[in-house]
């Protein structure tokens, strides 16, 4: 066993299995496995069994965990050697130790330089054997792309980091929706759930969610750690001379791949109240029947006979150049429903690549679609390179939830409440502050604007959802 193959033995003995990397204060458990101090305590935060080896599942008293010198040593002096220059001769060639020639060849099947003398033992016959610049600039080659894997990674996690950290926020504000508006509101028609039973789950099911997305954001934060330290070991090895990086890449591209494989997934938080398995079964107790009335229509958009569906004229395009002005204008159908009282909760299918406005807005409107006063809507537009949400008439925008096939409105008239939700995700995009309604209030919809760019399609009331 050469030095090279010394160190790679002795390197893996001083990896931590948890963060793919060098020990960095290292601990010893009861059961005689390592990890770095900080990956060991995360695990034990995140475990469902706390005190236990993440390897093995074995018992560890708790107690302060001191470092292990000896491994601590022994992976500081691996990471010093990582950049520790080769002996050379005077034309900066590595000579072989055996038969002092110079190793213009590289066996890729050893991973080893060779001197020409190196194989007339026939030791590398069948092996794969190759001009040593020709595997360097083909390892190189290796290198490069893993280390734009890994920054493309590092960038999706940090991504992935920031909407742990919303959907944590997101999180307490459908608490304080479920404490104030809908729990308050299911209980009266279930008459078994008591106030105090309601807010003793939501306090447990809150701190459940909470705990969840802690734990989630602090795999996520290691993983963004990882990512960081494995790119910058790429860029060191890139920038070493050829046989050293061959050398000292093998083990750094293949703890790459390794960790590529590796991205932790978002914990899936849940409401689980009342005997139910989420939030949107806790609204559809309050599903009501909702249609279309074809006379609030403007002339551009068709209902269909089932009075569920609308959508763009055909001849639409036709329409641009005699709109004169009506082209920002959203094309709007009225609900044939009309609120004044009451909880009630509806879904819409909008299309995921399309433009669409739903909401509600007060008075009776008119033949011509069109509303009187500001109505509270969620709209989606084309931006160009994406379709982006946006609440008109608000300074504030709603969540990024991700992929939105399906939408839920849900509006209670005495607490002033109204909120949208990603069905097809199962959490809150929207809810608007409270505000004190006055008047009848009807459900609208749109296909959006009519412009170039906008590519028309069918928006649809969803039927009524089976309930127990």
């Amino acid at each position: 066993m050469d030095v090279s193959e010394i160190t790679e033995k002795l390197r893996s003995e001083v990896t931590c299995s948890i963060c793919l990397d060098l020990f960095s204060q290292p601990v010893t458990l009861d059961c005689g496995h390592s990890f770095c101090r900080e990956c060991v305590l995360r695990s034990w935060q995140e475990a469902q069994v706390p005190w236990t080896c993440p390897l093995c599942r074995a018992s560890s008293q708790p107690r302060a965990l001191e470092p292990t010198r000896v491994l601590e040593a022994v992976a500081s002096s691996i990471s010093r050697q990582r950049r520790l220059p080769r002996p050379r001769d005077v034309a900066g060639q590595a000579r072989c130790g055996q038969h002092q020639a110079i190793q213009k060849l590289f066996c890729e099947d050893d991973f080893s330089p060779l001197c020409v003398s190196c194989l007339l033992p026939h030791e590398h016959e069948g092996h794969r054997v190759y001009p040593l610049e020709e595997s360097a600039e083909t390892f190189k080659g290796q290198l490069q792309e893993a280390l734009g894997q890994a920054w493309a990674q590092e960038r999706e996690a940090h991504v992935l980091l920031e909407q742990e950290r919303a959907r944590r926020l997101r999180c307490r504000r459908e608490a304080a929706i479920l404490k104030r508006v809908i729990l308050p509101e299911y209980i009266k028609t279930h008459l078994g759930w008591t106030e105090k039973k309601q807010q003793d789950l939501l306090i447990k099911e809150k701190r459940k969610n909470m705990k969840q997305s802690r734990a989630s954001e602090a795999r996520i934060s290691c993983y963004v750690r990882s990512l960081e330290k494995i790119t910058e070991e790429l860029q060191e090895t890139l920038e070493q001379p050829l046989l050293d990086m061959l050398l000292a890449g093998k083990s750094t591209l293949q703890r790459s791949r390794e960790l590529l494989l590796c991205c932790p997934q978002p914990a899936a938080l849940r409401w689980t109240l009342c005997g139910n398995t989420g939030m949107r079964e806790l609204l559809l107790a309050f599903q009501s029947h909702i249609s279309l009335d074809p006379r609030t229509a403007h002339a551009s958009v068709i209902v269909s006979e089932d009075l569920k569906s609308l959508r763009l004229a055909s001849h639409w395009r036709d329409l641009l150049n005699n709109l004169q002005g009506e082209a920002e204008r959203p094309l709007i159908v009225l609900g044939a429903q009309s609120f004044t009282s009451g909880s009630h909760y509806w879904e819409v299918e909008v299309g995921s690549k399309t433009e669409w406005e739903v909401g509600i807005c007060p008075g009776p409107g008119n033949s011509q679609g069109r509303v009187h006063g500001d109505p509270l809507s969620l709209a989606c537009l084309n931006m160009g390179e994406r379709f982006q949400l946006w609440i008109p008439h608000a300074l504030e925008g709603p969540e990024d939830t991700g992929t939105l096939h399906r939408l839920g409105i849900f509006l209670h008239y005495e607490g002033g409440h109204l909120s949208f939700y990603n069905v097809t995700q199962g959490c809150l995009i929207y809810a608007f502050p409270p505000v004190t309604f006055q008047g009848p209030l009807r459900p609208f919809f749109s296909p959006g604007l009519i412009h170039e760019d906008n590519q028309p399609s069918a928006v649809t009331i969803c039927p009524l959802s089976p309930h127990s």
